[in-house]
């Protein structure tokens, strides 16, 4: 059997090494859910706004707020992330009233990466 060239081992340890590499590719966090998810139309809120995340959050660089629809923000405690589940970011609001809410969000996961975004939702 011939021996395996430098050329050939060097090629297999660079294979290896990206296919051992997942989170290169995946490298920020995204927002998986939200409850009351983007765009819905919803009759109340029962508990507090939570959004999933794909990985887990910094809890002292991580937060949401609520909006109105005049920008006035409803939600006036600090968002928390769930203990139970690192990946989860709740708010508590106030009962909304009928209207257009949106919602803004800033995290951090744990590789570092901050990400933000927003939606909005409607109450009936």
């Amino acid at each position: 059997m011939k021996a395996l060239t430098r050329k050939t081992l060097m090629g297999l340890a660079t294979a290896a090494a990206i296919g051992l590499s997942p989170a290169i590719a995946s490298a920020h966090g995204k927002l998986e859910g939200a409850d009351p998810a983007a765009g819905s139309t919803v009759d109340a809120l029962a508990g507090p706004l939570r959004l999933t995340f794909n990985e887990d959050l910094e809890p002292a660089f991580s937060n949401v707020s609520v909006a109105d629809a005049s920008g006035t923000v409803v939600s006036k405690e600090k968002a928390k992330v769930d203990a139970s589940n690192p990946r989860v970011l709740t708010v508590a609001v106030p009962k909304l009233s009928s209207g257009s809410y949106a919602v803004h969000w800033t995290v951090m996961t744990h590789d570092g990466h901050k990400v933000k975004g927003d939606y909005k939702f409607t109450v009936k």
